[in-house]
């Protein structure tokens, strides 16, 4: 769940921190994904095992009364409405946001949903940046820096309108690094800031499910949104 860092109220760190502490993930993963997905803590997948922060998926275990008093703390005693985009086109996305939205009404945040076609998720979300929160799968690299570097400050495709000097400084040092085992190290500092700032609502790498008929043989399994025919061939 990407929240607008730039926009009232999720320029403020207590409203981000207390959705965090609202949404319960376990819930999301069950019902959305059939609990076939991990649940993550920052924006990295435990796939990237060697630089992956572990733990950090429990930094925000599910406590709506903590959520209600740092709502109390930032100036929304009652809560507040807000608008979720979910580009229509990804039912998965879409059912996800009505779980969330479902969430959050349990500390006062009233949530309209927003169905979007996916050029204009594109253009006015993604490139013009004009919305409140979103839900978006983003894509895995096996660079983490080509993962992280989203979040720069200066990145032209920060769309979550996140700035922290910090997060920048520990992330231009980690590609510059040259001893291994330090740029490891300033590689899961800098998750640890994404998500002690609550940059997002981090829920799940969700599983690459695939139901093949008995019949069939030779299908193989990529890493992306590829579907080569070619090797599978019928057993009978």
């Amino acid at each position: 769940v990407v929240l607008n860092n730039d926009r009232k109220p999720f320029n403020d760190i207590r409203v981000r921190q207390a959705l965090n502490y609202a949404i319960n993930k376990d819930e999301i993963i069950d019902g959305v994904a059939l609990g076939k997905g991990t649940k993550l803590g920052s924006n990295l997948s435990p796939v990237l095992a060697k630089y992956y922060q572990e733990g950090l998926e429990d930094t925000y275990k599910t406590d709506l009364e903590k959520a209600k008093s740092l709502l109390k703390e930032a100036g929304y005693p009652n809560g507040f409405e807000t608008t979720l985009s979910v580009p229509s086109n990804y039912q998965f996305h879409v059912d996800t946001a009505q779980i969330v939205a479902a969430q959050l009404e349990q500390i006062g945040v009233k949530v309209k949903i927003e169905p979007v076609e996916w050029a204009v998720w594109l253009n006015r979300i993604y490139k013009g940046r004009d919305y409140d929160s979103t839900i978006i799968g983003l894509d895995g690299k096996l660079d983490p820096y080509q993962i992280l570097n989203k979040y720069l400050s200066d990145s032209p495709n920060d769309f979550f309108n996140y700035k922290n000097p910090e997060f920048d400084s520990t992330l231009k040092a980690a590609v510059a690094e040259s001893d291994d085992a330090k740029r490891v190290e300033l590689y899961k500092k800098a998750q640890t800031i994404l998500t002690q700032d609550a940059a997002a609502i981090y829920i799940m790498d969700p599983n690459t499910n695939i139901a093949l008929n008995k019949k069939l043989a030779g299908y193989k399994t990529y890493p992306l949104y590829v579907q080569d025919l070619s090797s599978v061939y019928f057993t009978q």
